[in-house]
């Protein structure tokens, strides 16, 4: 061995040798690094394209929000291509997105794929060279359609108060059992009384909430908000004008507005029938005496009222089919009955709901959408896939006490022993400020018709003569704080069916002063399944306080004489109709926000038909 290592042609060998090694073991240990570095670059460029191409739908759904408001939205748009550079060490990618939107019209609806290619190209540097381009390459296609409308939340309202513009004077409670989406413009007020509210859904308000009294923000939120809660989120605009019903919705009953006039309409099924009632207005006196029958003999005159009866004419209207459309009707609205298919109904002045709203497919009492398989227990029912209703108005959606039917010329009162209602409401009306009073009397509201009733004197005989208009003669009309009418005692016309006739549906009259039979004031329930959307948030219930005890009437900007002590209204019974986060009725106003600042809005402007990730085509 010493010989072998003393030999310069045995040194030189070996040297040789190890060298060789050196070399290909170099080469080999060079090959293994650049082929993971070379895998390492695939997969980073798979990760940042599949990120990237994310990013481009919701670039995409962004510019489709734009489509919703336009006629004809355009058939192919193609965005500009946007390069993103982005450095590893000394390695440089930049990624190359290329973005198209086709859209289609159908129902009304928006329909948008877009479809967007992510490809890449290497360098180091500041340069990037084009012939080094990364085999990896990402395609997708997104569909989304604009189904998003107002439905989709169980409770709306533009300001989260009651016309009088108190904050808190309407607030949930222990009562309340919220199970849609809520979403508020302004602060959401609630109140531990029997107990906190509960909400099953996303809550979320442009404000904050609120603990009434005081106004404070110390409350259980996990206890009450089960599905989540968000403040200080975007406004959601609520426009008053119903664009979409009037540009798409049927005109049978023709296009002038005219606010003297009444459309009564039956709905039956898939289509309806209806009548027409025309308002004219003429002016009688009635001489005020200081006795009068039944309480005395004709005394001395001391006064005239002047009274301004509305007579109503009634004729037949239209009728036809509907079939998953809209009507547009250019009066006041009364309507009811059952609907086959999907239907809406919109007016520029207050619809009346004259008695329950129903669907064709569904037991009265049963929800629509099979009920809450989630919750242990829930009964299970048949799901309702082919009928849903839309009630929009420019003004307010009101539940009428009582009507005079231009059939029978019979009256009757079908709303207060519950009601039934299925479908999505919405009153729009704009809010055009205070008047005297601090009311906001022309804001949308959802409310019920005859909120402080009174008793009123029916006609009757009297030592064998018949006598009628009995507290016309007795006090003068119309009132002012120096001449109020009596606590108790109805003011003309103020009544839907004036002069009350004595007890309804079994309920136990409750005599007023006068010793005449009254109305009723309690009426039952309302059995709700579907949304509500409105200006302000229109009482269902008033507790007959001293809210507007003014002594005087002044029907026109909310002032309704003395209270009663009584209360009156409805229970709720609220369900929502879970069908209306994929379907809504056909027209019914869209969600749309007051700005687009984060990814997330855009989930609720469009329905995710589908997300597709496809290999590239050849010729995008």
């Amino acid at each position: 061995m010493l010989e072998l290592i003393k030999s310069q042609k045995g040194s030189l060998g070996i040297a040789i040798v190890v060298a060789i090694i050196a070399i290909l073991s170099g080469a080999s240990l060079s090959s293994v690094a650049f082929r993971d570095l070379h895998s390492m670059r695939l997969q980073l460029d798979s990760i940042q394209q599949f990120h990237i191409l994310r990013s481009e739908f919701y670039r995409g759904r962004l510019v489709a929000s734009v489509y919703v408001g336009m006629d004809i939205p355009p058939p192919l748009t193609i965005l500009p291509e946007r390069n993103i550079n982005i450095n590893f060490g000394t390695h440089r990618t930049r990624y190359t997105t290329r973005t198209k939107l086709n859209t289609y019209e159908e129902f009304g609806r928006t329909g948008v794929l877009i479809r967007s290619l992510i490809t890449a190209a290497r360098g180091s540097g500041q340069s990037v060279s084009q012939e080094m381009r990364s085999p990896i390459k990402k395609y997708g296609e997104h569909f989304i359609q604009d189904l998003a409308t107002l439905a989709i939340f169980h409770y709306f309202s533009d300001v989260d108060r009651a016309i009088d513009n108190v904050p808190g004077n309407i607030r949930f409670f222990g009562q309340d059992q919220v199970h849609g989406r809520v979403h508020s413009n302004t602060d959401i007020w609630i109140r531990n009384y029997g107990g906190w509210p509960t909400f099953t859904g996303l809550v979320t308000t442009a404000g904050i909430v609120r603990v009434y009294p005081g106004g404070g923000t110390n409350f259980p939120e996990e206890e009450i908000f089960l599905g989540g809660l968000i403040e200080n989120y975007p406004r959601v605009a609520f426009d008053p004008t119903a664009d979409l019903i009037r540009a798409n919705g049927l005109r049978p009953f023709g296009s002038a507005e005219e606010d003297n006039v009444i459309a009564f309409v039956n709905l039956e099924g898939g289509g309806f029938e209806s009548w027409i009632g025309t308002i004219e207005e003429h002016v009688e006196q009635f001489p005020v005496y200081d006795s009068y029958p039944p309480y005395g003999p004709v005394g001395n005159e001391t006064g005239v009222s002047n009274v301004v009866y509305r007579d109503t004419t009634w004729s037949t209207g239209p009728s036809r089919q509907v079939t998953n459309q809209s009507v547009w009707v250019p009066y006041e609205l009364w309507i009811s009955g059952s609907v086959a298919g999907g239907q809406s109904w919109g007016s520029p002045y207050n619809i009346y709901i004259k008695d329950d709203l129903l669907y064709e497919h569904t037991t009265p009492g049963d929800p629509p959408d099979g009920g809450d398989p989630n919750q242990p227990g829930y009964p299970q029912y048949p799901v309702n896939n082919t009928d849903y209703l839309g009630i929009i108005s420019e003004q307010s959606v009101i539940i009428q006490y009582g009507h005079k039917d231009p059939i029978d010329e019979e009256r009757y009162r079908p709303n207060t022993d519950d009601i039934y209602i299925y479908g999505a409401v919405c009153a729009m009306g704009e809010d055009t400020g205070p008047n005297q009073y601090g009311i906001h009397v022309d804001a949308g509201i959802f409310t019920f018709q005859y909120q402080f009733p009174k008793g009123s004197t029916p006609a009757q005989v009297w030592q064998g003569q018949f006598y009628e208009n009995i507290d016309l003669y007795r006090f003068r009309y119309p009132t002012s704080p120096f001449e109020p009418w009596p606590p108790g005692l109805d003011y003309p016309w103020y009544n839907p069916l004036w002069p009350e006739p004595g007890p309804v549906f079994g309920h136990p009259a409750i005599p007023n002063p006068h010793g005449a039979p009254t109305v009723v004031y309690l009426r039952g329930d309302i059995n709700l399944f579907g949304s509500v959307a409105q200006r302000y948030r229109g009482f269902v219930r008033r507790s007959g306080g001293e809210d507007y005890d003014t002594g005087f009437w002044h029907i026109e900007e909310g002032v309704f004489g003395r209270h009663t002590g009584m209360p009156s209204g409805y229970n709720k019974e609220y369900y929502f109709d879970k069908r209306f986060e994929k379907v809504g009725p056909p027209d019914f106003p869209l969600v749309k926000f007051e700005g687009y600042e984060s990814e997330e809005l855009m989930e609720l402007g469009f329905k995710t038909l589908s997300t597709k990730f496809r290999s590239p085509p050849s010729n995008f």
